[in-house]
């Protein structure tokens, strides 16, 4: 069985050349280990779809590729935030492409074998055809990309109490709270969630671009 590890160092390597000078070394390490928990977690989920290990990360390769020649600072979207995106939606789109040829095949079997085939034979096809639910997985990504924007957000560009402000926005406390709880003004409080808002803003016109 192929091990997808063995491509980690090259795409380390690319994610090195390609970037080091656009964010610190803490950060590219912080880069590095992100892509290549992408790479492993997506080839372990749609290895039933029987991906071809070559072709698989050359799309990991041209994904980097778009994010270095697509990437705007100006647009307050996080480098890595918007590489990950990037990077799983390219893997998605990979994935489709795999299951709408997966399925031609997969009915053209159905049709020509489907007096020989039994009961158990038809319910394993239909349960490949149905396996990966795009449509959800979609969701799920886009809410994974989204809290991994936050979660970088408050690791390396709140300042004050933005950290706390947003952690405790997303718990359900309201305003009056939070302004007692954290002792802040309102003023810090609203200039926290206009930068929030921002942040949504630019995330939002990545996606619609894409």
């Amino acid at each position: 069985m192929y091990n997808i590890y063995k491509s980690t160092n090259t795409i380390k390597e690319v994610i090195r050349i390609e970037f080091r000078e656009n964010i610190s070394e803490k950060e590219l390490d912080h880069f590095q280990k992100s892509v290549i928990k992408i790479m492993n977690t997506e080839y372990s989920k749609l290895s039933f779809l029987q991906l071809d290990k070559e072709d698989f990360v050359s799309h990991i390769f041209f994904a980097l590729k778009e994010v270095k020649e697509k990437y705007d600072i100006n647009k307050n979207v996080p480098l890595i935030a918007y590489a990950n995106f990037i990077i799983k939606r390219r893997i998605l789109d990979y994935a489709k492409y795999l299951k709408r040829d997966k399925r031609k095949i997969t009915l053209k079997l159905i049709n020509s074998y489907r007096s020989s085939l039994t009961e158990d034979g038809q319910t394993y096809l239909e349960r490949d055809i149905e396996k990966f639910s795009l449509e959800k997985s979609e969701e799920l990504e886009r809410n994974k990309n989204i809290k991994e924007m936050i979660n970088h957000f408050i690791e390396n560009d709140a300042q004050g109490k933005e950290a706390e402000i947003i952690k405790m926005l997303y718990k359900g406390y309201n305003q009056r709270e939070i302004l007692e709880k954290l002792n802040i003004k309102r003023k810090e409080f609203l200039v926290c969630k206009e930068k929030l808002k921002n942040l949504f803003k630019g995330f939002i016109k990545v996606s619609t671009n894409i």
